[in-house]
């Protein structure tokens, strides 16, 4: 009897689960990486909006890991209202071991909207205080972020423990904050309409009621 009920319960919930699954959420960006030199997006190297390539970066978090260096950039304004859908970011983080293996999540906040995560990276490798272990990413923003300006949150994550290592924000830092940006669903090219001159239609429409006046002539005549 016990291993009848087994079976129907297995049955029974194969049968239900298809109808109960939740389809996985839309990814809010594309987003391609780098590590290290050289890379495809170091070789295009795009115009800088926002830079700090010296001094001491303030941050949220403060652990055995730490920003030495933030770089961003944007790009792709099709409707020219200047907000971007493309966003460049590339850091260096150095730390207190000789290495440790980490992640980083990317996530995008404006003022009165919770916080968008657009990409959670690979695994990758920070050695001490080394400034070749620089991590970069290039987005496409798809969706869910109308034009705003965003304050750029990044956090850092030991890949064995997954514990927080470090955190920097617009809310630290002035190059991390307000960023002129929307998604592609937003960034509609603008549309000119053309109009043509009510002159030259004028010349075809005395042609077009000429031609209906002589062919209504001739069929009287006939």
């Amino acid at each position: 009897m016990r291993k009848f009920w087994l079976v129907s319960v297995f049955v029974i919930t194969s049968a239900i689960l298809p109808l109960v699954s939740i389809a996985a959420p839309a990814e809010i960006a594309s987003t391609k990486e780098s590590f290290k030199l050289p890379s495809d997006i170091a070789k295009t190297a795009k115009p800088k909006t926002a830079l700090r390539s010296s001094g001491i970066l303030i941050q949220s978090v403060e652990n055995n890991v730490w920003f030495d260096t933030i770089d961003i950039s944007f790009e792709s304004d099709l409707n020219n209202n200047g907000f971007y859908h493309n966003v460049y970011v590339r850091f260096d983080a150095d730390t207190n071991y000789s290495s440790v293996p980490v992640y980083a999540h990317f996530a995008l906040k404006r003022a009165g909207a919770p916080e968008v995560i657009i990409h959670t990276s690979s695994v990758f490798t920070l050695y001490g205080t080394s400034a070749e272990d620089w991590f970069s990413i290039e987005s496409e923003l798809l969706h869910s972020l109308p034009p705003a300006y965003y304050d750029l949150v990044i956090r850092i994550y030991d890949a064995d423990y997954n514990d927080l290592l470090a955190e920097i924000s617009g809310f630290d830092e002035p190059a991390l904050a307000e960023l002129p940006l929307e998604d592609l669903s937003y960034d509609e090219p603008q549309v000119v309409i053309v109009e043509e001159d009510s002159g030259s239609f004028s010349w075809f429409g005395l042609l077009g009621l000429a031609g209906i006046a002589w062919y209504r002539r001739k069929v009287n005549i006939s």
